[in-house]
């Protein structure tokens, strides 16, 4: 009995050893857990914060590129580097935040904020203008007065607006939308005067020019060199095909106090602006006609890496010419987007696709049409690629050239 009463004794005390030192182990490693945890998160913390204000910064003065080094956070520190030379026209952000020897990195690319991001813009639409049974608008839009429909259009991505006004039927709104929505429609001469003076530059061939008419027609040759044909007024034929990169070796092209038209199929990256002096814009200054299809050679909807890219910057009126009409590009008209006075009644409606983005400082009752079954067949097909960056110059949305985040890595 005594010796089975030792055993026991003994055995107990060797299963509290092994239980209270495996608690011990337990707690030690939570303990130790807990302290990991703290440390994660404080250096987690210090390296948001150094970039949320690396990023106000930027908000405040978007030339801000000095950076942080080694700025004292919570015990530890933080270093904000920008490098623009990774991603062209654009700041990639790297945010350092060091805790007890243990580091974390924040990444975040900014890219200047730009009106491209809409599918559509405008800043003014008349009520009487609606979108109406057989319009699609695949991308954003944004109206700052009245979204109004008739019918049935669809609205693929977002829709934001000023106010909502439906008449008979039920547009679908696929991604949503918001009412009580501004934003202001930006000054496009800063960005029309920067196209002029590259334009303007030594070498070229009619890439500048004051006054009258300039009509050009792009092609690409059996080696896929893209060319431009030229000439000053509607009655003339056209010059011989000169390479784009000859034509105009900034890729932008400007018409000050003109008549601007384009057609063709473009390759590679072209800027143009019909800009104003010291004239008003009307129909003969400022404005810029679409004669025919404007199209990219490598087409963005079937190959997204096509690098072919139009910005078009009006002081007045963009008009569209003809239908059924396709107009590859960003389209930034500082008056109205419209069809020519006599496509307005063509029935049954034809198309008019735009791949990219139009914008658009008002558009009135009758610019695309005044009833049902009248004017074009609207489809506004977003071009994806401007998402990642705008083309050159193209109108910003704000003042400030604000920065908007195309990706936050954490």
């Amino acid at each position: 009995m005594g010796r089975s009463a030792i055993y026991m004794v003994m055995g107990m005390t060797f299963m509290f050893l092994f239980f209270g030192k495996t608690m011990s182990d337990n707690g030690t490693e939570a303990f130790s857990n807990a302290i990991d945890y703290y440390e994660s998160t404080q250096m987690f913390n210090i390296a948001e914060a150094g970039a949320n204000l690396a990023c106000n910064q930027i908000f405040l003065n978007s030339s801000w590129r000095t950076g942080f080094t080694n700025v004292p956070m919570n015990n530890g520190t933080f270093t904000v580097i920008l490098d623009t030379v990774t991603y062209p026209n654009k700041v990639y952000m790297t945010s350092i935040g060091v805790y007890q020897q243990d580091t974390h990195f924040v990444k975040i690319l900014l890219s200047p904020s730009s009106m491209a991001k809409f599918a559509m813009y405008s800043g003014n639409v008349s009520s009487a203008a609606k979108l109406r049974n057989g319009d699609t608008i695949d991308g954003p839009i944004h109206v700052n007065s009245k979204l109004s429909t008739q019918g049935n259009p669809v609205f693929i991505g977002k829709a934001t607006m000023g106010q909502l006004q439906k008449t008979a039927g039920s547009p679908t709104f696929l991604g949503g939308y918001q009412e009580n929505v501004n934003i202001t429609f930006p000054d496009y001469a800063p960005s029309a005067a920067a196209i002029v003076d590259l334009a303007n530059n030594p070498g070229g061939t009619h890439d500048y020019q004051n006054g009258s008419e300039l009509f050009l027609k792009f092609s690409v040759d059996g080696s896929g060199v893209c060319q431009v044909q030229y000439k000053l007024s509607s009655g003339d034929s056209y010059g011989a095909a000169v390479p784009l990169s000859t034509f105009a070796p900034t890729g932008n092209i400007a018409l000050v106090d003109g008549k601007l038209h384009i057609e063709g199929t473009i390759k590679g990256q072209v800027t143009i602006t019909s800009a104003l002096s010291a004239t008003s814009a009307d129909d003969s200054h400022g404005a810029v006609y679409i004669d025919d299809n404007v199209r990219y050679y490598t087409d963005p909807l079937t190959n997204p890496s096509s690098t072919d890219m139009l910005a078009v910057v009006a002081a007045s009126n963009i008009q569209i010419q003809k239908l059924p009409m396709r107009m590859d590009g960003a389209f930034f008209t500082n008056s109205s987007a419209k069809l020519k006075s006599d496509l307005v009644n063509d029935s049954p409606m034809k198309q008019l696709k735009i791949v990219g983005s139009l914008i658009s400082k008002s558009i009135g009752s009758t610019d695309f049409g005044n009833g049902a079954s009248q004017g074009a067949n609207f489809y506004m097909k977003y071009d994806t690629r401007l998402e990642g960056g705008s083309p050159t110059n193209f109108p910003n949305p704000t003042n400030n050239n604000s920065f908007e985040v195309l990706s936050w890595f954490e």
